[in-house]
């Protein structure tokens, strides 16, 4: 039977270019999200059209993923106000529709957006890269990062004692054409004439390129192995703010820009203090092999404001 992949959260930023990898492979996606796309992920060439529908509806949710006989989902549905202590409830709500639906239908997989901020301030003795399996604190830090513990625990409980297979993918800062956030927000207003200040989440960074990202998402839904619970997905090489300089620089040679830093940086920035990531596990068990180093990265983000440029929002 051909799959038929639903992706919550298809307008948002992962969804988007996990939506179009998908479509360009020959994959049906049933696009769901509440929220339209922005404009800018709106110049995305995607052919299918999203169902506006809201994943914490049980009956509407249900309904549709029987009646398009959906055999895979990818969960990157989440609030937009991280902050917002609701944030805890449309997990545990949408989580748990997600769970159950593919406990009823026998779905093929369920494959969580999760995060690197799962880590919160995980330093190790030895600055070494940091594993699956590194014990985690769980203190209350931010409820973005509570969030993805939630998630991850539910589809854990799912897996060991209700038959679904799930696989949690945590990614690290992701970056890409279309984002309205960090460096390709603030590349965009420098090729638009605008104050630049771009910057990196943490000092080092492992940022991953959102194409890299959306490759993750497709090996974790049709990966044939036995699974982990839990790949790190980043980039396997760190970047410093000089690096970061660098490759703007020669990237994009016409814009005035300065390195900035994280515009939230005295309330976020100490949750996000973790050593770099380790994607031996993914590299090993799903095939996964970045091909977005910051240069070609960046480069794709250049190329894609120049082509675009007269229709940025």
């Amino acid at each position: 039977m051909a799959a038929t992949v639903l992706i919550t959260g298809a307008n948002g930023f992962i969804g988007s270019h996990t939506a179009l990898l998908f479509e360009s492979l020959g994959h049906k996606i049933v696009p769901l999200d509440i929220v339209p796309r922005s404009r800018d992920l709106s110049l995305l060439p995607i052919k299918s059209q999203s169902h506006e529908l809201d994943v914490t509806d049980t009956r509407a949710f249900t309904d549709l993923c029987r009646k398009e006989k959906i055999t895979h989902i990818f969960h990157a549905a989440h609030p937009r106000r991280d902050e917002d202590p609701k944030v805890l409830d449309f997990c545990l709500q949408a989580m748990g529709n997600i769970l159950e639906t593919a406990k009823e239908m026998n779905l093929q997989r369920v494959v969580f957006s999760s995060s690197g901020a799962l880590y919160g301030q995980l330093r190790k003795k030895d600055h070494s890269l940091v594993r699956e399996d590194d014990p985690v604190a769980i203190y209350p830090t931010y409820f973005y990062r509570s969030a993805k513990i939630l998630g991850e625990w539910l589809g854990d409980f799912y897996s060991q004692h209700r038959g679904v297979s799930f696989v949690a993918l945590r990614f690290s800062s992701v970056y890409g054409p279309g984002l309205g956030r960090g460096i390709p927000l603030e590349l965009k207003k420098g090729i638009l004439g605008q104050k630049c200040r771009p910057f990196l989440t943490r000092l080092p960074d492992d940022p991953v390129f959102v194409n890299d990202v959306a490759e993750a998402v497709r090996l974790a839904c049709f990966c044939e192995r036995p699974l982990s619970r839990a790949y790190n997905i980043a980039f396997d090489q760190s970047y410093s703010e000089k690096e970061l300089e660098q490759v703007i620089r020669k990237a994009l040679p016409e814009i005035s820009f300065e390195i900035g830093k994280h515009p939230h940086a005295a309330t976020v920035g100490a949750h996000r203090d973790r050593d770099l990531l380790d994607i031996t596990l993914a590299k090993k068990e799903l095939g996964f092999a970045p091909r977005y180093d910051l240069e070609s990265g960046i480069s794709e983000i250049a190329e894609w404001l120049r082509n675009h440029r007269e229709r940025l929002a």
